[in-house]
């Protein structure tokens, strides 16, 4: 009994100093909140996964059944939107190339169509600015604009006009900048 009064006076002289003025007694109240605080949410997240772990021991295996059955039919049915073979080429894929004397040198794409512009020359012309939906020639409109090419409707059926890309031409060798003496 006498050990504990030592312990406890031991105690008392070591913290007194901290709890004396109301700033100390202030900030020492709020670290006992949040250790408190602290001890309260480990104490929850302990018993909350102990009761998980409780149901899944105890659980019946009907029950394991019924849930890994629903569980099988959401994976099924969510199958076809993984792509486990990579996507499908885009329905613009397989439109035949227009025979028109239109030369597409620019894609101005957004995420929608609203926004998105292409540059379009004809027959040798200057380009101008299109948008979806916009006429170039009689009977000639604008589709659909992706990022490799647009999608015509062309009196009545879709046909595409795809970027034109040159290949790059060197000239020369290329030449050495520094030489090692």
């Amino acid at each position: 009994m006498a050990q504990i009064k030592e312990v406890k006076h031991m105690v008392e002289e070591l913290f007194a100093p901290i709890f004396l003025s109301e700033r100390s007694r202030y900030a020492g109240m709020v670290a006992f909140v949040a250790v408190a605080l602290l001890l309260v949410y480990a104490v929850g997240s302990t018993l909350f996964n102990w009761y998980g772990d409780f149901k899944s021991v105890t659980a019946t295996p009907t029950e394991m059944r019924s849930a890994s059955a629903s569980n099988e039919s959401q994976l099924i049915t969510d199958l076809p939107k993984q792509h486990l073979f990579g996507q499908a080429a885009g329905e613009d894929a397989f439109l035949p190339i227009t025979s028109l004397q239109l030369k597409l040198t620019g894609i101005l794409k957004d995420v929608g169509d609203k926004r998105s512009k292409v540059i379009i020359s004809a027959g040798g012309q200057p380009g101008k600015v299109y948008a979806v939906g916009d006429s170039l020639l009689s009977g000639i409109v604008i589709n659909a604009i992706n990022e490799d090419g647009i999608v015509l409707e062309h009196s009545g059926r879709l046909e595409k006009l795809p970027l034109t890309r040159e290949a790059l031409a060197f000239q020369d060798a290329p030449k050495t900048l520094w030489q090692a003496n």
